[in-house]
């Protein structure tokens, strides 16, 4: 199993901007409006902070790996090759360039009406 966190802050700015980006979600007029939501986990899918309680209780057994967004961001390269030896996938060189350039913010932006449709602007906002 691999877990990525982010930074809670992010999550919240980034989760104002999907539901007000996503028809089918409610929206928000104001950022303290959202804010109270997601601090009393009246949010689609719930309170972050209990789904990243949950799953620090497994973090340490030997078939979870946690990595940090802001891991992946600083480094993406270290992070896509500790990834890959935690699943036991072996990549050549050539291999590993090819996933930080794919995994790259501005070519899942590029690409994202092909990998997720009418719902891609919404995904892929800022980075």
């Amino acid at each position: 199993i691999l877990l990525l966190i982010r930074n809670p802050k992010d999550v919240a700015t980034s989760f104002y901007h999907f539901c007000n980006g996503m028809a089918l979600l409610p929206s928000y007029e104001t950022w303290d409006d959202f804010f109270t939501d997601f601090m009393s986990k009246k949010i689609a899918w719930g309170g972050y902070f209990e789904y990243v309680s949950k799953w620090n209780k497994c973090a340490d057994k030997e078939h979870i790996m946690t990595i940090t967004y802001e891991e992946l961001k600083e480094n993406r390269a270290l992070g896509v090759k500790n990834i890959a030896a935690f699943l036991g996938l072996p990549l050549t060189e050539e291999e590993l360039q090819l996933v930080v350039e794919r995994s790259s913010f501005q070519s899942m932006k590029k690409n994202s009406k092909k990998t997720h449709g009418a719902f891609g602007d919404v995904f892929f906002r800022k980075g």
